[in-house]
């Protein structure tokens, strides 16, 4: 078991050296990138955001968080700016998310923090392994600590 382990922390330190090194994008520039991994999506050339995606999926998932049709499931990311943005306004933020999303003052906010991610950078790391991919996310956002707008908690 504690070979396991070792094996396990090697991996995430790995994963983390990679995702470093690798170039800061657009989204424009999002055509040479993994098909599954962890992206982190960069604001003034600091980290604040990562997510992770399988399925061959990642270029749509990270176009997913900015598109001006994408909603609170799709633009998770956006959704999570927004409500922060909400409570800072002193706006009720308690109901469950489909209902917030229709409320016009969050939607406007919810827009324009969908606008903010579409100007940041991201940086990808290729991970297959769905397991690995989990569990590197968390330790991403600890290590980066992006936990201001990545949260695990359950819904």
């Amino acid at each position: 078991m504690n070979e396991n382990i070792l094996q396990i922390d090697k991996k995430m330190h790995e994963l983390m050296k990679n995702l470093i090194n690798s170039p800061l994008v657009s989204r424009d520039s999002l055509n040479d990138i993994p098909s599954n991994g962890l992206y982190a999506f960069y604001e003034d050339n600091k980290p604040i955001y990562v997510g992770i995606s399988g399925k061959n999926r990642m270029k749509k998932r990270i176009m997913g968080h900015s598109r001006k049709s994408s909603g609170h499931n799709t633009a998770t990311f956006a959704f999570n700016i927004a409500k922060k943005d909400a409570i800072n306004n002193k706006l009720d933020t308690k109901e469950k998310r489909y209902n917030l999303e229709k409320n016009p003052e969050f939607a406007n906010l919810f827009m324009k923090a969908k606008e903010r991610v579409s100007k940041m950078k991201i940086r990808v790391v290729e991970i297959n392994d769905p397991n690995i991919r989990a569990l590197f996310e968390i330790y991403a956002a600890l290590v980066l600590n992006t936990t201001e707008f990545n949260s695990f908690e359950t819904h």
